[in-house]
């Protein structure tokens, strides 16, 4: 139905209709184009991600706003460590914009409970709490 480039990731909507039912529902597709192409690498910047997970949750939470009960899906091509890392990411705006701080390590443990092989990098757990700071940072959410 319609494509955005913005400048760190694609915005999509599209139509996916149930044919055996006739039920069709919108999707948004976002795309983040800024992961390095060899696997296990993160991103030297962490601005992209942040506003991926900014724009995903603001999209996710006006949707539930209006009615919508459509969950939010991430999948990458392993399934594992950027998935990971935009999941841990959102975690921990929402921790840090409700308590006003942030754990970390213990959110990498409760995914890593969930599925193996999340965050499992040093490189990836170091990006989180770059990106985190930064995210603080921007949004002016630091107590220092």
């Amino acid at each position: 139905m319609q494509s955005e480039s913005c400048p760190y990731y694609t915005r999509r909507e599209f139509n996916v209709t149930n044919c055996k039912i006739n039920d069709t529902i919108k999707v948004t597709q976002l795309q983040y184009n800024g992961w390095p192409t060899v696997e296990g690498e993160v991103p030297e910047v962490c601005r992209g991600i942040i506003e991926l997970v900014d724009q995903a949750l603001s999209y996710h939470s006006k949707e539930k706003n209006v009615g919508c009960k459509s969950p939010l899906t991430v999948h990458c091509s392993l399934g594992t460590d950027r998935s990971s890392i935009f999941v841990a990411m959102c975690i921990l705006v929402q921790q840090l914009r409700t308590e006003k701080c942030v754990d970390i390590c213990t959110t990498a443990r409760k995914i890593r409970s969930q599925r193996p092989r999340l965050i499992d990098t040093y490189a990836q757990y170091e990006f989180l709490y770059r990106a985190i700071v930064n995210y603080a940072d921007l949004h002016k959410l630091s107590t220092e």
